[in-house]
């Protein structure tokens, strides 16, 4: 008799296994260093001290005059030696006019005498001697005399006038230009004077900026910080379940063989699965 023994098992296993890991981490770190200049300042004053000297105000004006003094004071002195000179001359020609009206009446009186004298000899060589014509014809001579004298001292005088009213226009005109070039002398001393003052204060600024410059140093400040935050989420889990079926049949007689009608788990399964390659 045969013994049929059926074992059938069935075997199930499912494993599920899931793991979430969550990690955030967040750091900030700032750092912050300033370099800045540093002014040394008694440096700064000795490189100022060593550059050129400054003058005052007061040393700036009296510059200026040592500049401009000596151009107008010949300016002036030649206005005046233009004056001089006319002036000397038109004097002159004064002393000139007196001189010669001098002789002119020179003339007219030796005119005069050598004409009475004629008068004279002419009455007493007709015997009139003294006669009143004899009178007459001097008092005419001698009218004649003053006459041209008078004329003579006129012109004299007229000719004088004309010549000082030339040296009171000289002078007039000296001191015309004398006021112009006061004037302009005045006007180019404050020019000067504040070309020097600009000029001083550009090169005061620049060796002022070169000494400043010479005299920093640097410094360096710093400061740093670091700010952070770490977060960590793990998360699993796990199943498992199965189940198993044997079927087992066997003969008796003294031997035992494989049946034709034994199950064979892969014969037996559908093609797909017989045909997989393992």
């Amino acid at each position: 008799m045969a013994r049929v023994t059926v074992s059938h098992t069935t075997s199930h296993s499912s494993t599920k296994s899931e793991s979430q890991s969550k990690t955030q981490s967040k750091a900030e770190s700032s750092s912050q260093s300033a370099t800045q200049k540093v002014l040394d300042d008694r440096l700064r004053d000795r490189i100022l001290a060593g550059l050129m000297g400054y003058m005052t105000d007061e040393e700036i004006d009296v510059y200026a005059k040592n500049l401009l003094e000596p151009q107008h004071r010949a300016q002036m002195e030649a206005a005046q030696q233009e004056y001089d000179t006319t002036k000397l001359m038109r004097e002159q020609e004064i002393e000139d006019l007196a001189a010669a009206l001098g002789r002119n009446i020179d003339d007219q009186e030796k005119a005069y005498r050598k004409s009475a004298a004629g008068v004279e000899t002419a009455a007493l060589a007709r015997g009139m001697g003294r006669s009143s014509y004899t009178l007459e014809a001097l008092a005419g001579q001698g009218k004649l005399l003053a006459e041209a004298v008078e004329r003579l001292t006129g012109e004299s005088e007229r000719k004088r006038g004309q010549i000082q009213a030339q040296i009171t226009q000289a002078g007039e005109q000296k001191a015309q230009k004398q006021g112009r070039l006061e004037t302009d002398y005045a006007k180019e001393l404050a020019a000067k004077v504040q070309e020097i003052r600009d000029s001083q204060r550009k090169q005061y600024n620049s060796d002022y900026l070169s000494a400043v410059n010479a005299s920093m140093g640097s410094q360096t400040t710093g400061t740093s910080s670091t700010t952070g935050s770490s977060t960590t989420n793990t998360k699993g889990f796990s199943e498992s379940n199965g189940s198993s079926t044997t079927v087992t049949t066997s003969g008796g007689g003294g031997g035992s063989k494989k049946s034709n009608d034994q199950v064979d788990a892969v014969s037996g399964a559908a093609p797909s699965v017989k045909n997989r390659k393992y």
